[in-house]
């Protein structure tokens, strides 16, 4: 059954637990009102355990094959795969920097990819053009249409996230809403609406799942992350301190720590916080060049792939962890 929470609903849950969430300060670094919806101290404790270190590798694959990487996902193989929405192709990049293209799916008359997820032993790529969810092997070759959004009302999603079980999050910015999907691909529930309150989106551009399962929102418009319960209950804004504010969010990704890496093409950086919401680090540069950053992937090892829009390919870092903040 398909479950809307609208924000005020969602924000008066968190209020009747936890008290009303404060209001955002310019002046108060990293969590803003995330505090308010964490009465058990688990996650602040958390975040003094371990930190990464961001390093560059000087490797960058699809370099002069890419033309507009905006969507990318990494199995646990090392293999990445890239959403090409310009050039409307999908690509597989090798640990040794062999590429790959995918088919392009039949009966289509365009083909516009802007985003891509792994589930299991397949590749989902989000094809705006179809408004549909399209499956693929990992080889490249194409199966089906695993999900088509015109059979549901008002839903036009920008994103993918794959999660465990088969779950899936889309987010929405023509309706400004993020959806949980089951592995059954039916909508378990419906977060948000337009505005600028606690719990309502103004873009929303990305969602990932946080280990706990709890979901983490990006959005352009209102330049900050929200982070939800599993059922989808609000509990608090993050944004960074006032020297490193967000000007355009376009994706995340979470690590297996925690580590929340933000992409935000629109000020040319990568932006980490901790699972709890404390922040770490801010990447602007790789060998010594700008950069605009649309989306990323982690894997288990550390590596961290970058689809940047700035050098047209995808850029290699590293999370090395280290004991303390």
């Amino acid at each position: 059954m398909l479950r809307t929470i609208p924000a005020f609903l969602a924000f008066l849950a968190v209020c009747s637990v936890h008290g009303t969430a404060s209001t955002p300060s310019a002046s108060q670094p990293g969590v803003d009102s995330l505090g308010a919806a964490d009465s058990t101290g688990a996650r602040a404790a958390s975040d003094t355990v371990r930190s990464p270190a961001v390093e560059e590798t000087g490797r960058a694959l699809g370099s002069g094959e890419l033309r507009e990487p905006v969507g990318i996902a990494a199995d646990s193989r090392g293999f990445v795969y890239v959403a090409d929405a310009m050039a409307g192709k999908v690509y597989r990049y090798a640990p040794d920097g062999g590429s790959l293209e995918f088919e392009l799916p039949r009966d289509v008359a365009g083909f516009y990819p802007i985003d891509v997820a792994v589930q299991e032993s397949f590749i989902l790529v989000l094809d705006y053009s179809r408004n549909g969810i399209l499956r693929y092997d990992a080889e490249g070759s194409y199966l089906d249409v695993l999900l088509s959004f015109d059979e549901f009302t008002r839903t036009r999603p920008v994103s993918i996230t794959a999660g465990e079980g088969g779950r899936l999050l889309t987010t929405d910015v023509a309706h400004h809403t993020v959806a949980l999907w089951t592995p059954l691909l039916q909508r378990e529930l419906v977060i948000g609406e337009f505005g600028r309150s606690p719990g309502s989106f103004n873009e929303p551009r990305k969602a990932a799942f946080l280990p706990d399962q709890r979901i983490v929102v990006a959005e352009s418009g209102n330049k900050r992350l929200q982070f939800f319960s599993p059922a989808g209950g609000y509990e608090g804004v993050l944004q960074p301190p006032p020297g490193e504010r967000l000007v355009a969010p376009r994706s995340i990704v979470v690590d297996e720590e925690g580590t929340i890496v933000v992409c935000d093409a629109g000020a040319g950086k990568l932006v980490l916080f901790s699972a709890g919401g404390a922040y770490l680090e801010t990447v602007a540069s790789f060998g010594g060049r700008a950069i605009s950053p649309s989306a990323a992937a982690a894997v288990w090892d550390g590596r961290l792939y970058v689809a940047d829009l700035a050098s047209r390919s995808v850029l290699v870092y590293r999370l090395v962890y280290r004991r303390g903040k």
